[in-house]
């Protein structure tokens, strides 16, 4: 099974330009040759039917979305949605010759939980279009996605926060079935050869930089608990991977005109997944930096 994650840079212009989307649509069709799954983060509400269009006419006939909620969470003037743009949402597809089938989407309810030894509810984001959550048909068992956007805390503050413990838990509480959680974290700020991982705020004071690190650290270690694993990690190991690791441009104001070996970045876009999936590859198709500031993140699992 093959699992591709990639950030498709929908937020600027909110109508995203038609060429860019379709030729990330070639891109997924001959660069990627057409993964089982896709799931698509930054997806521009103003372009839904253009990217269902292109899809379809790929071979993408299993589609789910957080696009309507974008939609109307972008024509509220109720506070605090009037100070949010709500131009775009996620995409999860599966493709017509996959292994996977009968895509679900799964719709988050303030009636569930609280679960044992939990006060609090869950759910509290004002951006619940950021994280799209599905499931599929895997043989005879049920495969759970989450496919996650965590907002620039540089941007949205707190917001950021809010979506990766609410994944966090609601995971870690809720999900009993093999689970894949991929999407751009915008975490960490960078990783040490030896594996150690720095959140953003790490070096700041008080308790709301103790929540922001916890939290980066949470989404991105904390799940080993579940038995999820980092794919490209357990792929790869840690030490100077040079250019493998980055995922997202961030040296210039316009990415697309930078070659693709000469981008530097971060690696924010990430695949963790159930172990018993069986992780055997996992990279950075660099060539993706050709039409987003993201490059897509690409996985195969031997089940």
């Amino acid at each position: 099974m093959k699992l591709l994650s990639w950030n498709v840079q929908g937020a600027f212009p909110p109508y995203t330009p038609i060429d860019r989307i379709q030729s990330q649509v070639q891109h997924i069709r001959e660069a990627a040759e057409c993964p089982d799954i896709i799931a698509l983060n930054e997806v521009s509400r103003h372009r839904r039917d253009v990217w269902r269009d292109e899809l379809v006419s790929i071979g993408y006939d299993q589609i789910v979305y957080t696009l309507d909620w974008a939609e109307e969470l972008g024509e509220s003037d109720i506070p605090p949605h009037q100070d949010y743009n709500h131009v775009n949402g996620n995409l999860t597809a599966i493709h017509e010759d996959a292994t996977v089938g009968n895509l679900t989407r799964l719709q988050p309810s303030i009636r569930y939980g609280p679960w044992d030894g939990a006060d609090l509810k869950d759910w509290d984001t004002n951006l619940p279009e950021k994280i799209l959550h599905a499931e599929m048909e895997l043989d005879d068992q049920t495969l759970e996605l989450w496919n996650i956007r965590a907002v620039p805390g540089s941007m949205h503050g707190e917001e950021k926060v809010k979506i990766l413990e609410n994944t966090f838990s609601r995971i870690m509480k809720g999900s009993q079935t093999p689970c894949i959680l991929t999407g751009d974290f915008n975490s960490p700020d960078r990783e040490l050869a030896d594996g150690t991982i720095i959140p953003w705020r790490h070096n700041k004071e008080g308790d709301v930089a103790k929540r922001w690190v916890e939290a980066e650290l949470n989404i991105l270690r904390g799940l080993e608990d579940k038995g999820m694993v980092d794919v490209f990690r357990h792929c790869h190991g840690y030490g100077d991977l040079d250019m493998l690791d980055v995922s997202h441009a961030t040296q210039t104001d316009d990415p697309l005109a930078v070659p693709p070996e000469e981008v530097q970045g971060k690696r924010f876009d990430h695949i963790i997944a159930s172990g018993e999936l069986n992780p055997v590859d996992c990279y950075y198709d660099q060539e993706g930096f050709g039409c987003s500031d993201h490059a897509p993140i690409i996985a195969e699992f031997g089940l």
